[in-house]
This record gives C-alpha cells, structure tokens and sequence, in this order.
C-alpha cells in the first residue's frame, strides 16, 4: 500500500510500505477513506519529536472497516467509522473512567515508538488494536462516504477543542479567551459558546482564520499583529482579565500571555502540545490564586454527545478546510501547513 513516511528533519514521503495484517483478536484494518494533517503532525515534521526513519505518520481519519479480528464483535467488514486518534481498550481503570487517553494499553497512531507504536494513519490501509475500545460508528445520517469531512475531525481537533472548553470550568457570564487560531483554537472557540459566556475572544495573527473564528461564535477577534491583546481582555472585562484562558498553540510565548491576562481566580486550560520546558513563576501563580489544567483530550468519550453538533447542523466543520489532496501529494500539504501557504489551516487528504 501507499503511506506516508516520515524519514527526518521536514522530511516526509509516500512511500510503497506492506499492508497492514492483523496480529490480535481484537485487531480490525480500516480502508482510509479521508485523512488529515494536524498541528502536532508538524511537531513531528519539525524535529520536535523525532520518529525513526520509516514510521508511518498521521493520527486523523475516517473509513470503512475491512478486515476484523476473530474476537471482534461489535464491528464488521463494511462499518464506516471514525479513529480518535488514541488508542484505548474500554476495559482498564482509565477507560471506564471516561479517561481514554490515559489508557493502560494505548498510544498514538503515528507517532512511532515515542507513543505505543501504532502506525499512522496517512495510508491507504490502517491496522486498530482494541478496536472495540477504540472506533466509533457513526450516526446513520453520517456514515456515508459523503459525509466524511462532516466527521473527520471528531477524531482530534473538534473534541480536543471542546477538551480545552471543558477543563476551563467555563460559567454564565465568564469572559473566555481562545489564544490560538489553528483548528483546536476554532474548535474551541465555538465549544467556548456552548458554557453561555458573556465574551469569546479568540486571539490570532491571521485574519482569514479570525474570521471563521467569527462564524463559531467569536464575540471579538484580536490580530495579535494588530492590537495588544492584553489591552482589549481588560477592556472586556472591567480590568480584570480573562475568566478563562483556553491555550491552543503550545509555546511558551502563548502560555505566558494566557497567565498575564488571566484574573485573580482565574483557568488557565492547555491544549496545545508542548515540546519545550515552561519557567512558571511559582510565586505569581500562588498570590493570583491561578489554576492550571491541561492534558490529552479523551476523544472517544465525547464523540457521541459532540456528533450531534454536526450532524444537525449546529457546527459545520469544513469551515476549517483550505486544501484538499490526494495521498500522493501528502508531503505538499505538510509543506502548506508548516509554511501557511495559500492561507493554509487544514489540510485533507483522499487515499
């Protein structure tokens, strides 16, 4: 089969690799029918966090089922489905705890060694262990192909977006900050709208993604490049700052201005995938009374309540989509996303 493989520094190929076989009981291989190029992709791409030479990347995609294992029985050859893009048993403490990104036995498709070892999912073919724990079938309105970009990103960004919202404790009233303009930073922006807020301000430097921020409910968008965020938050909010900041880019420049425009007794709630050492100022954080929450957005436990969203219509996810293409031009859409391109923010790609 045709995959994507990674092979170093801003270095990724379609490659002709062997199709993936079933090893376990619990094992299904999926035909990918839509992928996806994700920010922490380029974490990869970038040197951030390296993979060995030959990995297949890529943790986004829906598909139909074409093989299953022999003790798999909520699933058949035929399913469409969609893949968080973690790996999950249903069975361990963590799991039944609706904490799937914790799992005992899981990991990352396609991050390689660093992750559990599960191959990507930019490939024309994809094997899912516990695939049981992990798949989701998707409503019945859903499920045909042409329904694919609508369910997509169920997988990672709209949950992790939502994630983001959640760990925010977000009241009636609250002013929120989305900082961060990526997909997750959309996402979370209209999940944001959902805690009925009294601002969504969604921070960014790039207009034409500010202004889909603006059709998920943004009440106020800032170009960074433009106007001081810091000044426009207090302004919002009778000088006190933000509620909620929801940080969705991941460095230690966008952490350390969501800790300066968040309030007293104010969250700070990450989403971004950090690379770097952050220097937190222990004794700031301690007098403002700051909170602090972060982690791996469990997909698989809010696909099924978030899947509604899209299917009547409530939120449109291919607002987010500038580029499509087929497998074989899958190292160009690393070079769009990576480069912003011909105003690139998310890349799918067609086996």
């Amino acid at each position: 089969m045709k995959a994507t493989v990674y092979h170093g520094l801003k270095n990724v190929s379609v490659d002709e690799v062997p199709d993936p076989l079933i090893e376990n009981p619990t094992d299904v291989i999926v035909k990918v029918t839509k992928g996806a190029i994700c920010g922490s992709d380029l974490h990869i791409y970038r040197g951030h966090f390296p993979l060995n030479d030959g990995d297949i990347v890529g943790h986004e995609f829906v598909g139909r089922i074409e093989e299953v294992g022999s003790e798999v029985t909520s699933l058949k050859k035929g399913d469409k489905v969609i893949g968080p893009f973690w790996v999950s048993c249903g069975e361990c403490h963590y799991c039944k705890k609706g904490l799937h990104t914790s799992c005992m036995k899981g990991g990352c498709f396609g991050f390689g060694d660093l992750l559990g070892g599960h191959a990507g999912c930019q490939a024309e073919y994809i094997k899912v262990s516990h695939s049981e724990g992990t798949l989701v079938k998707p409503l019945e309105s859903l499920s045909d192909d042409s329904q694919d970009e609508k369910t997509l990103f169920l997988g990672d960004n709209i949950c992790t977006g939502y994630h983001g919202a959640q760990n925010g404790n977000i009241e009636p009233g609250d002013v929120v900050v989305i900082y961060g303009d990526g997909p997750v930073g959309l996402f979370a922006t209209y999940a944001a709208t959902l805690f009925d807020p009294a601002h969504v301000i969604t921070i960014g430097h790039h207009d034409y993604r500010l202004d889909i921020a603006k059709k998920y409910g943004a009440t106020t968008v800032i170009n960074s490049k433009n106007e001081d965020p810091n000044e426009v938050v207090k302004d919002l909010s009778d000088g006190h700052g933000a509620n909620v900041v929801i940080e969705c880019v991941g460095n230690t420049d966008s952490l350390q201005s969501s800790l300066e425009m968040s309030r007293p007794g104010g969250t700070i709630s990450i989403t971004g995938l950090f690379w770097e050492p952050f220097p937190l100022n222990m004794t700031d954080f301690f007098l403002r009374n700051l909170n602090l929450r972060g982690g791996v957005a469990p997909s698989r436990a809010y696909i099924p309540e978030l899947m509604s969203h899209v299917e009547d219509g409530r939120l449109d996810p291919t607002h987010v989509i500038s580029h499509r293409l087929p497998l074989d031009e899958c190292a160009r859409g690393y070079e769009l996303m990576d480069q912003r391109i011909d105003n690139a923010i998310k890349v799918v790609i067609e086996p």
